[in-house]
């Protein structure tokens, strides 16, 4: 629904002549002559014709105000682009002037690096108050006031996507104009955190084992991949848990599986999530002492070491 322009001025001739005359009496009391012959009078109506012009002039906006208007939005060296009717110019600047400039919040930061086409960034993760580039990763979160780490996953086919010295710079050199004055940006590629996996997939009669197992590898790799992993296969979100409970329901939707079984070695049962290297302080155990997730860090994603030799399969069970 368009808005409605304000009436600046409705009065016509007649009115701010009449108007005028009323006035004759108050500010001069000894003009007595109102009559049309009376050269006051002519005076008169011809200052109310010239004030309805500009009362009209007011309550419009010609395409000349209009455009200045705009150059005074965009900058002085802008001008229309030949060919574009003034709405689409307008509808132009007020989406411009949406758009975010500036990097407040972490969202910001996020946004404008990933909205950036020529920049290459696949996926970004703002954490305020960090600094990652010198405070030691592995020991507690660091609070640090001013500082924002941003970490960036350049679009790849590697495994564990990094993003090298001139990505690290380009995206520092993009954000420098743009961030506030009193803030420290940090650029940093994540840090990945190794997973292995260690299944036992029982297997429908008609099943063949060995695409079975083929299989199951692929679709891990592809759960925790950095780019097309996750929940929502958009990349494994940062600083997310890996639950063992989410691997067993992925390999059990897998064609030719029948269900799912913890694998077992010298007869005791091995472990189905693992971080490599081993970091015991980084398993979740339930009340009954099994393995639930794996703790993931807010900068980290994950590798997925996982080998068709981690997933056994078995023959169907027999009835």
């Amino acid at each position: 629904m368009p808005l409605t322009l304000p009436n600046l001025d409705d009065r016509r001739y007649a009115d701010l002549a009449a108007e005028a005359r009323a006035l004759i009496p108050t500010y001069a009391p000894e003009w007595t002559n109102h009559n049309p012959s009376d050269p006051g009078v002519t005076l008169l109506e011809l200052f109310s014709y010239l004030a309805e012009l500009l009362v009209y002039r007011v309550n419009r906006v010609t395409d000349a105000n209009v455009l200045a208007f705009l150059r005074l939005i965009n900058g002085p060296t802008w001008a229309s682009t030949p060919g574009r009717s003034l709405t689409d110019e307008i509808r132009a600047a007020v989406l411009e002037l949406r758009r975010p400039h500036r990097a407040v919040t972490c969202a910001d930061f996020e946004s404008l690096v990933l909205a950036a086409p020529d920049l290459g960034v696949a996926r970004a993760h703002c954490l305020p108050r960090r600094n990652l580039e010198s405070e030691d990763v592995l020991a507690h979160a660091v609070d640090r006031s001013g500082h924002v780490s941003l970490i960036v996953v350049p679009a790849s086919e590697d495994e564990q996507p990094t993003p090298n010295a001139d990505l690290r710079q380009r995206v520092m050199n993009f954000l420098e104009p743009r961030r506030l004055l009193t803030t420290r940006v940090h650029v940093v590629g994540p840090r990945y955190l190794g997973i292995k996996v260690r299944m036992t997939v029982v297997l429908k009669p008609d099943a063949v084992a060995t695409w079975v197992q083929s299989q199951a590898v692929a679709a891990v790799r592809d759960f925790l991949h950095p780019l097309r992993g996750g929940p929502g296969r958009d990349g494994w979100p940062f600083g997310r848990n890996v639950y063992a409970s989410e691997l067993y329901e992925l390999l059990d939707t897998l064609q030719g599986v029948d269900y799912v079984t913890p694998s077992s070695g010298a007869g005791q049962p091995l472990p189905e999530l693992q971080t490599v290297p081993e970091d015991p302080a980084r398993l979740r155990f339930n009340a009954r002492g099994d393995i639930e997730a794996v703790e993931v860090r807010p900068d980290e994603l994950l590798s997925a070491q996982v080998e068709e030799a981690d997933i056994t399969p078995l023959p169907p069970v027999s009835t």
